[in-house]
């Protein structure tokens, strides 16, 4: 079972995903991760990567696909039958239509969420230093993470103006995906703004109530 998760920047896609890989035995492709553990490198080309995360800009079209082709190829080799949730691809038509001729796509689920909330959330977020453990803002009164004791940052693309960006270039690029794939019989739309669990409870419904 193969699954697209589409939605804007911040709008709870890698979190939904975490939870789904675990409860239906999938391999959860992060190109978010993919690109921010490319950037960590000291090549020429994670140099680029780094500018255009910390930018809040889109990487090509040919260096994702080539990114993720290479992720599918790799994990293909290892398990023929493995599942994949792809979270944060395709972003664009062109991308979309280039991992139809990777693989077969069995659900969309689309993730819809307002700009206002999603500067909200972009602004109330941050992260561990150290471990990278996640946290809001509004929930906790500490500067320190309570799993390794780092200390608690904004990352460098988390700001009003970057998000505002973001979520305009997810319109214009990436929205036309969710158009695309409205004939696919496993499109499904859901409303991203309810609660973490209420959000899970809907995807868990699509994806155990219907055949493909």
């Amino acid at each position: 079972m193969n699954i697209i998760l589409i939605g804007p920047p911040a709008s709870g896609k890698g979190t939904q995903a975490k939870f789904l890989e675990k409860l239906f035995n999938l391999y959860h492709l992060s190109t978010g991760d993919l690109l921010r553990e490319m950037a960590n490198g000291c090549s020429d080309l994670s140099k680029k990567i780094k500018n255009l995360i910390d930018n809040g800009q889109f990487v090509s079209d040919e260096l994702i696909i080539q990114v993720v082709k290479n992720k599918i190829d790799e994990l293909k080799q290892n398990n023929a039958n493995l599942g994949i949730l792809f979270d944060g691809f395709p972003r664009t038509l062109f991308q979309a239509k280039a991992l139809e001729d990777m693989l077969n796509i069995d659900y969309i689920i689309e993730i819809a969420v307002s700009k206002q909330e999603i500067v909200k959330r972009v602004l109330d977020r941050a992260v561990c230093k150290t471990c990278g453990k996640s946290f809001l803002l509004s929930q906790t009164n500490s500067v320190k993470c309570d799993n390794c004791g780092g200390n608690i940052v904004k990352r460098n693309d988390d700001r009003k103006e970057i998000a505002e960006a973001r979520y305009d270039e997810y319109m214009l690029k990436t929205y036309p995906i969710v158009e695309y794939f409205k004939k696919h019989k496993g499109y499904h739309k859901i409303d991203g703004e309810n609660t973490m669990d209420l959000i899970l409870n809907q995807i868990c419904k699509v994806l155990s109530s219907e055949e493909i």
